[in-house]
């Protein structure tokens, strides 16, 4: 009787081992995919074993994948196998991304927890109606209306700064608290203090990038709730969640009430305390529930606050690394400032950091804040495909219809294809001729297509303000070295150890 039940539990599990390896092999999905590179495949299991270890080594481990196999692999995962194609390479990410056909891919899965349906998680229809809705408002034109709330909050900072001067510093905490206040009044029109208040809200999402980072290097975690709660990350993902929804709810509550008072007196855009940009919750508050309004916020400001924050950071340790680089830095901005520390930015400032943004670039190009993004084919794509008039049929690398697609935008930054010795900074990469010689999808850390990130010309205007006011007062400088830096991927990039410079007055 032991052995019958023993074999049967063998027969079932050879069974399931054929399906699934069928699945990977015999397919037309599995046809068309064969004709990528592929690690190697086993039943129930697929590539994982390829791809297997440490989040910390992530990074590292696609990065040697790519080097084997090229920058267009296959990879299968799991028991019922998840096609995964990934695609490191210009020509490959413009078939992508360029593309009406592909909506977001399950990978963006693991953070609707917190986003709700915002921009970053949504699909279809209302995606489109949503990117519709708030697109004006992220026009360059509209978006300068909020430079008096940069730079209120730019000098904030270089006076925070001043009290670590001549000292190692992991400046991040405070550029990202700078961010919070830049987003939180520009797009609640309130006053905002993260950055003198040490409140606990900058470690609630700071503590959902964790869980976004945990649930990608772990998915088996995220597949049985009891699983994820029993390590305690389900009740951390509940305060997390609770805390942050509060704290936007009020804002909601705090906006509506304004907003009732100046309709009751009378106020209008042509008064003079009235914002020069109407703030994004406007935009919001006559179309969209609580709910919705929460989820598009709570998405601005995960989306906005880290990334231009990181850019920052690792701008400042670029430069901080690259003296000469610097150098130019600092007599650009003295030509456009006069050596004047404290004067406002403005517009034509703006259009006048041409090194600076050249820098900025450059920065983002080694240390891209969102190293990838995914996307879900909705029909089949022909990357490099080849129509043979003798069968009529085309041949070539075809996605197939319901194929996940990952694009690894920081290796695609990294092809020395595009950039010649590509981990040297080197700012002279984004001179106009040189930009114009590249390929459209060569350089594309705010991905790109019709799906690409809403708020680029924001970050931009935050970025180059932001640091035209530290670089005026301070010159940077950092003993760390970029060899000794790892690269951690998850909803964005994050570094080990964290990065460190010294600020030192000019």
């Amino acid at each position: 009787m032991e052995n019958f039940g023993l074999s049967m539990l063998l027969a079932i599990l050879a069974l399931i081992c054929g399906i699934s390896y069928a699945c990977m092999t015999l397919t037309r999905k599995a046809r068309l995919l064969a004709r990528f590179p592929c690690p190697g495949k086993f039943p129930i299991v697929g590539s994982i074993p390829y791809i297997f270890g440490p989040i910390d080594d992530a990074a590292i481990l696609f990065e040697n994948l790519i080097n084997k196999f090229g920058r267009r692999v296959v990879l299968w995962l799991g028991p019922n196998p998840l096609a995964l194609v990934i695609l490191a390479d210009a020509d490959g990410a413009q078939k992508i991304l360029s593309s009406v056909n592909y909506d977001k891919g399950s990978f963006y899965s693991h953070f609707k927890w917190l986003l709700g349906k915002g921009l970053i998680t949504s699909d279809g229809q209302l995606w489109k109606d949503d990117r519709k809705l708030l697109g004006p408002s992220f026009k360059y034109q509209k978006l300068t209306g909020f430079l008096p709330i940069f730079n209120k909050h730019s000098k904030t900072l270089v006076e925070i700064l001043t009290r670590t001067q001549n000292q190692t510093t992991n400046v991040y905490p405070r550029l990202a608290r700078a961010t919070m206040d830049f987003i939180k009044e520009s797009a609640f029109s309130q006053d905002s203090n993260f950055q003198i208040n040490d409140d606990n809200f900058l470690a609630a999402t700071r503590m959902a990038l964790d869980s976004f980072r945990l649930r990608l290097a772990i998915p088996p975690l995220t597949l049985v709730p009891i699983i994820w709660d029993r390590f305690g990350l389900g009740k951390q993902d509940k305060v997390c969640s609770e805390l942050i929804n509060q704290a936007m709810s009020k804002a909601i509550e705090k906006r509506k009430i304004a907003l009732a008072l100046e309709e009751k007196s009378g106020m209008s855009g042509a008064d003079v305390n009235y914002p020069i940009q109407k703030p994004f919750i406007d935009v919001l508050l006559d179309s969209k529930s609580e709910k919705d309004i929460i989820a598009h916020i709570v998405t601005i400001f995960g989306a906005g606050f880290e990334t231009t924050a990181s850019g920052m950071n690792y701008t400042l340790f670029l430069l901080a690394s690259n003296p000469s680089a610097q150098e130019k830095v600092h007599l650009e901005l003295d030509s456009i400032f006069g050596g004047d520390i404290n004067r406002d930015v403005t517009l034509n400032d703006l259009s006048d950091m041409k090194y600076l943004e050249m820098c900025i670039k450059e920065a983002l190009r080694i240390f891209p804040p969102v190293p990838l993004v995914s996307r879900n084919a909705q029909e089949d794509i022909h990357l490099s495909a080849v129509m043979s008039l003798i069968v009529n049929v085309y041949d070539g690398e075809i996605i197939p219809k319901g194929a996940q697609v990952m694009v690894f935008i920081r290796e695609i930054l990294q092809d020395p294809k595009h950039y010649p010795d590509p981990d040297v900074f080197n700012p002279d990469r984004f001179l106009p001729e040189e930009c114009a010689a590249r390929h459209p999808y060569a350089y594309i850390p705010f991905s790109a297509g019709p799906r690409n990130c809403i708020g680029m010309k924001y970050a931009w205007i935050q970025m180059k303000t932001c640091l035209a006011h530290i670089l005026r007062r301070f010159r940077v400088s950092t003993s760390q070295k970029r060899e000794d830096i790892s690269l951690i991927y998850g909803l964005t990039l994050d570094v080990k150890p964290q990065l460190e410079i010294v600020l030192t007055p000019k």
